[in-house]
């Protein structure tokens, strides 16, 4: 991908003075520039990053930083306000005293630019240049962490060189970096076991562990297949720590396990009583306990539950949840919009920057808390709609509809109200702005002939709705097109439900798409009609191959082959399903973990080269929109 070559430094020349101390040359990581070679904690530095050699069409394609602080164990991210500039972009950032390590992420049409995988990555240094003992292993445990953030990664040899120069300088790292480096190294059985022993010694000869040191030597030792003395010292935790961290964990465990609502209630108060620390086990025992009580039809105790979740972002959650059970139902509507007004103030009392969580930036906050207050609006729409309050329903489905994260469901219905309100204009040209938009289904298609016969002569409708459909579909290709990777994808040979091998390497030449799922998740099943409707599609080209790994399952292996076969049979669906393997004496499976996959439903496209050309992770709600970008994706590395 071209970048733009940042500006040298100006040369001295006759009519410049020369005799002032040359200026800082600078430190450049890809595309990034930054002002100091060897920036210090408390430094104030400047970057300039060189954007892709096109200017940006409007303000969300413009780029977007994040920088992350590393700081003792933790990362802590923070968005860099960006000046732009002819397709570069400058910021000054202030260093904290406290960081050791920093990264920078860029993302441009919201996607990641992430110096192709090897990141913007650099310690943190001492007055005499040499980087700051704790930094190298920040940086690996950062990169083993680099789905998080950005896609980023280097070789597993490199992690554990990290790691290792620095526990050669400073021996007492080892504790603190006892698990990612253990897990980087576990393929090495014989020397993670003696390196689990060597810190399994250390804890003997300390008589003040705490809660965390117990818990990461319980880990280590999982780690490396020592389950006896891994379950043994997660035994002691609880007692040696009863109002720990574990001891939290136990209780939502016993609550979620808990057969009744009113067993799962006496979890709570036992926990209230013997621990009632408020953290993010307690917010999961209240949500669960107003999830279940909705569920009985007892709202007003789930209110109360609800109520008492501190974290703001969650209590909205639960509230809209309520809610919506009511709105199912179809009952006590009056009672069901005061609960979802709740949801909705909640969200307005939230500021990002404020309330966020330390592994977020505010802008990664904001846009979750948006895509939240999508939902929560839509929900308080239907229950006016419900009601007969078409004014307020509109007013509300608006306000849903304009936000980034609006699916074509949440359009629909705006259009359907305002055809209904017989606001036939109104009702015409945001059908038209959805559909060049590509933010439409179907049902709103029709909503719209029906506004654009009432509004007039309905002579021209089929050329315009044709016009607009090839508007959003050459804005839906932009868009994917501006997604297109091109990543090593990681081979494998994996047997189908027949016991016949399948090699990714036999399909060179064809695009193959690949579908990581499991039986348990539900996104994954939501998704399958919209994928069920692409293979159908592409059932007699000879050049496109779909692949359903089934991953992540924790059963034994006949049972597991049992129910995954029943549940495409049960579906009918036309799926070619694999069955990754997993690892020995883990509880990682090898296909899913070689793909960095973090969360499923993840699909990859692999181009005819047998490249990764496309990346998508979660399901966006709608079935005919995942069937036609995938149509894209697969003609894009066709093409």
């Amino acid at each position: 991908m071209k970048k733009l070559i940042l500006p040298a430094i100006a040369l001295c020349t006759a009519l410049t003075s020369c005799e002032s101390e040359p200026e800082e040359k600078g430190k450049d990581i890809g595309a990034l520039h930054i002002s100091k070679e060897f920036p210090q904690p408390g430094d104030e530095i400047k970057i300039t990053y060189a954007a892709e050699d096109s200017i940006p069409d409007s303000e969300d394609e413009k780029v977007k930083g994040i920088i992350n602080f590393m700081t003792g164990s933790n990362i802590y991210p923070e968005d860099i306000e960006l000046k732009d500039s002819a397709m570069l972009y400058t910021s000054s950032i202030k260093i904290p005293d406290t960081a050791t390590a920093i990264s920078f992420q860029f993302k441009q049409y919201n996607i990641d630019q992430n110096n192709n995988k090897a990141g913007f990555v650099l310690p943190l240094y001492d007055e005499e240049g040499n980087p700051l003992t704790g930094s190298a292993s920040q940086i690996a445990n950062f990169y083993g962490l680099g789905e998080r953030y950005g896609g980023v990664e280097i070789a597993e040899d490199s992690i554990i060189a990290n790691y290792e120069s620095d526990f050669e300088k400073d021996p007492s790292l080892e504790q603190q970096w006892a698990l990612p480096y253990v897990v980087a190294i576990k393929a090495d059985k014989e020397k993670a076991s003696a390196f689990v022993e060597k810190q399994m010694q250390a804890a003997k000869e300390n008589d003040s562990l705490s809660e965390d040191d117990y818990s990461k030597l319980s880990q280590v030792n999982a780690a490396v297949g020592n389950k006896e003395a891994a379950d043994s010292l997660r035994g002691l935790i609880p007692e040696k720590f009863p109002k720990g961290s574990l001891a939290s964990l136990s209780y939502y465990q016993k609550l979620y396990q808990a057969k009744s609502v009113d067993a799962k209630e006496q979890v709570y108060i036992d926990y209230q009583d013997k621990v009632g620390k408020d953290n993010v086990y307690k917010s999961y025992m209240l949500s669960t306990l107003a999830s279940e009580l909705t569920a009985e039809g007892e709202i007003d105790k789930a209110q109360e539950y609800a109520s008492k979740i501190s974290e703001k972002g969650r209590k909205a959650s639960a509230y809209n949840s309520i809610a919506w059970k009511l709105v199912e139902e179809n009952k006590n509507l009056d009672e069901a919009q005061e609960i979802s007004k709740k949801s909705l103030t909640v969200l307005d009392n939230i500021d990002p920057k404020k309330d966020k969580p330390e592994t977020q930036a505010a802008s990664q906050y904001a846009a979750n808390l948006d895509y939240s207050k999508a939902m929560y609006q839509d929900t308080y729409a239907t229950i006016m709609y419900k009601k007969g309050d078409l004014k307020e329903a509109i007013k509300y489905q608006e306000m849903a509809s304009n936000s980034k994260m609006a699916d074509a469901d949440i359009t629909e219905k705006y259009i359907q109200y305002l055809v209904e309100d017989e606001q036939y204009d109104v009702a015409k040209e945001k059908s038209a702005d959805f559909i060049a938009e590509n933010k439409a289904s179907e049902k709103l298609k029709e909503y719209y002939k029906e506004a654009y016969t009432a509004s007039g002569d309905a002579s021209g409708f089929e050329d315009e709705l044709a016009m607009l459909e090839e508007k959003g579909h050459k804005k839906a290709k932009s868009d994917i097109k501006k997604m297109m990777i091109d990543e090593d994808a990681s081979n494998f040979a994996l047997k189908d439900l027949d016991g016949n091998e399948v090699s990714l390497e036999e399909l060179k030449g064809k695009t193959v798409v690949l579908d990581f799922w499991a039986t348990w998740c539900g996104p994954c099943k939501m998704s399958f009609p919209g994928m069920q409707k692409a293979v159908v599609a592409h059932k007699d080209n000879p050049n496109v191959e779909f692949l359903f790994i089934d991953t992540w399952e924790r059963q034994a292996p006949d049972v597991r082959m049992k129910e995954v076969t029943e549940f495409i049979a049960d579906n009918e669906y036309d799926f070619h399903v694999l069955m990754d393997e997993k690892v020995e004496d883990s509880n990682d499976f090898e296909v899913v973990d070689s793909y960095g996959v973090s969360g499923i439903p993840t699909k990859f496209v692999v181009g005819p080269d047998g490249r990764i050309k496309f990346k998508s992770v979660g399901w966006n709600g709608n079935t005919d929109k995942l069937a036609e970008e995938l149509a894209i994706m697969i003609q894009l590395t066709q093409s």
